[in-house]
Formats: C-alpha cells, structure tokens, sequence
C-alpha cells in the first residue's frame, strides 16, 4: 500500500503528503440485500460491534448517500464510546 500511495502522487501531486494520517480509498460495492441495523445506533442487530453503512450494506444509492450515512454511523459511534474518553 505504501508503494501503491507513492506511485499514485507521481500522477496526483499531493497525494502522498507527509503529513497525512489515512489515505482512504473508494470502493465501490452493492448488495442484494440489506444487513439489519438499530434504527437508534445505527448498528448490526446480529454482531456487536458492526455498523452496516453504505452500498455495501445496503443503505445508500450512490457515493454521495453512502458518505452521508458514513458520517452519521460515525457520529453515533463517537456518541457511544465519547463519555468513556479523558484527555
């Protein structure tokens, strides 16, 4: 994956910054089916810890939707895990 990141920013100047976290990378999937989740927190009904979000998991149409369900899957888990976090 590193040489795969380097070797892409040789076409997208910037892409490799130094100072970078995560690079994600889109996929794109659909299923035939829909995985179901909590309405409330968004996760699996059958495995703790799982959050079916997107194409994949049947909730979005396009990339524009999946994000939109990506972010507040991710919200919901900050919600979940933030009174257990001290800085």
């Amino acid at each position: 994956m590193r040489e795969a990141i380097l070797e892409l920013d040789k076409k997208l100047k910037g892409f490799a910054l130094p100072h970078a976290v995560m690079t994600g990378v889109e996929t794109g999937s659909s299923a035939p089916i829909r995985i179901e989740r909590e309405s409330e927190t968004m996760e699996s009904v059958n495995v703790v810890g799982l959050y079916p979000i997107g194409e994949g998991g049947g909730y979005a149409g396009r990339i524009i939707s999946a994000s939109v369900d990506g972010i507040k899957a991710a919200e919901k888990i900050i919600s979940k895990y933030k009174p257990f976090v001290s800085f």
